[in-house]
């Protein structure tokens, strides 16, 4: 699989999600931690493949590919691109080279997630 490098042009950051304790000793969340900030390429999912695998169009993906890095092959990770916050759903790594990884997300909005 050929990826062209020059299209990985969109910088996003891994965020850990944290929480702390408050004053009455219960979980809160807490500020992200930043575990990798790097360079992606950036798509969304249009509307005829959205019709093409029967999803509901509120529910709309969008696709990160990234280099391969070992410390974030891991769901629990959010995206962070553009001011919005993003879910991983489903990651693909590439080929057994582990050379890229994509990464399948739901954006996160302020009522909820879309």
């Amino acid at each position: 699989m050929h990826v062209d490098a020059g299209k990985l042009s969109k910088r996003i950051q891994f965020l850990r999600k944290m929480t702390k304790k408050d004053a009455d000793g219960y979980d809160v969340p807490g500020e992200p931690e930043l575990v990798r900030e790097t360079w992606a390429q950036y798509s969304q999912t249009s509307g005829t493949e959205l019709v093409r695998a029967g999803a509901e169009f509120g529910e709309a993906k969008v696709r990160f590919l990234t280099r391969y890095y070992a410390d974030i092959q891991d769901r629990r990770l959010t995206i962070h691109y553009d001011g919005r916050d993003y879910d991983i759903l489903y990651l693909n790594t590439y080929g057994d080279e582990k050379t890229y990884t994509e990464y399948w997300c739901k954006r996160h909005t302020q009522e909820g997630k879309v």
